[in-house]
């Protein structure tokens, strides 16, 4: 009987200590880890690597810093294959087997939907770096993931006040939109706007994914618009812009939304002169935080970054200041990164009660001359836009 119980205090002891062991304090070394689900491949893979390059050059800074708190940053990235379905396994990883104190969010606001499931079940803050949907957070009632992105509702706002100012001989346009959440409600937005305007518009929907665009710019020339505007990701944009120029079909005016990217200059060449765009923000932007940014990124980068590299500068920058003022506390980072306002280099950060971004606000662009310019009065943009070469 004795020999069994102090077998048995020897088995609890054993146990306890490898538990002692096992739960060690955090010591200063100890990284704090942070995570990102990303679209290094698949449909979303051109532009969610300017994202996974602001992020990377974000955390190459702090840790060349001494990281947060003396405490170094480690960033822990999967690819979630421009899938939003993956995303959320990925994300799940996250939170239960890589032990993450925060998110910083996937590229797409269909992706950062799906993750933000995950994350609110687990209670996780998360930054929706490039979540332009304000209707995700009308859906229902987030607590852990805020908006980080412009919202999406005022995509074509820049060119229609072009159209506004110097297109009084344009009759009819075209918009065309990606059957998803954020595209409707900058379609819807568009066409009412265009009403009060009183410009004849016409919408044409495409679903996710879509490649082939011959039949929607069929229906385009047959409808007599003389302007465009596209409205969908970058992928599906420059397959709609090849089937215009394949077609022939040359409107006056020509917009889609992320067509400030650098690689719309790689992809369509001499025919991106005179395409509108719009972006969070441009490497042209001559305040200091720009400047530096924009050089620090092209030294590591050998490119010009793109809005989507400052939006994930800028989420690491909200994160880092969160981390700092609560520490590694998720309730702690969760009340800063939704009550702050706080400028980074995209801007003012600052959201509203449905944690929704009101901070940030798009500008339109335009490729003149080989290059991407920030179009601030209708009066400097080029037009109407040069034909195809």
């Amino acid at each position: 009987m004795i020999s069994r119980t102090v077998t048995r205090l020897a088995a609890v002891a054993l146990i306890l200590a490898f538990a002692v062991i096992g739960s060690r304090p955090v010591t200063a070394a100890d990284p704090i880890k942070i995570g990102a689900a990303l679209s290094l491949t698949g449909r979303f893979s051109d532009s969610a690597k300017y994202v996974q390059e602001g992020y990377q050059l974000w955390l190459q800074e702090v840790n060349a810093h001494g990281g947060i708190n003396g405490r170094p940053v480690q960033l822990i990235t999967y690819d979630d294959e421009s899938n939003p379905d993956t995303a959320a396994v990925l994300t799940e990883r996250l939170i239960s087997r890589d032990g993450v104190v925060a998110i910083l969010g996937p590229y797409s606001s269909p992706i950062t939907d799906a993750a933000a499931t995950v994350a609110e079940r687990a209670g996780v803050p998360m930054l929706g770096t490039i979540a332009s949907d304000s209707s995700i957070w009308e859906r229902r009632k987030l607590h852990w993931t805020v908006q980080a992105f412009p919202s999406s509702t005022y995509d074509h706002e820049g060119f229609l006040k072009v159209i506004a100012s110097k297109g009084k001989a344009i009759k009819h346009l075209a918009i065309v939109y990606e059957e998803s959440p954020f595209s409707i409600g900058a379609k819807n937005w568009a066409m009412e706007e265009a009403k009060k305007m009183g410009l004849s518009a016409e919408a044409f929907g495409y679903a996710p994914g879509s490649q082939d665009f011959s039949s929607i710019v069929e229906r385009i020339i047959s409808s007599k618009a003389d302007a465009v505007s596209m409205g969908g990701y970058y992928q599906p944009s420059i397959a709609l812009t090849r089937k215009m120029i394949e077609r022939g079909y040359n409107p006056v005016a020509y917009h889609f939304i992320q067509a400030a990217d650098g690689v719309t200059k790689t992809a369509l060449a001499g025919d991106a002169s005179g395409i509108f765009g719009r972006s969070a923000w441009e490497s042209t932007f001559t305040d200091s935080a720009s400047k530096t940014f924009t050089a620090a990124y092209k030294a590591k980068f050998n490119r010009l970054p793109s809005y989507h590299s400052a939006a994930a500068y800028a989420a690491g920058q909200v994160l880092e200041a969160a981390i700092k003022a609560k520490g590694p506390d998720k309730n702690g980072i969760r009340d800063f990164i939704a009550t702050t306002t706080m400028p980074t280099v995209l801007g003012t950060y600052k959201l509203n009660s449905k944690l929704q971004q009101e901070g940030y606000r798009y500008t339109l662009t335009q490729w003149v001359s080989g290059e991407s310019k920030v179009i601030r009065d209708p009066a400097q943009a080029l037009w109407p836009k040069p034909a195809w070469k």
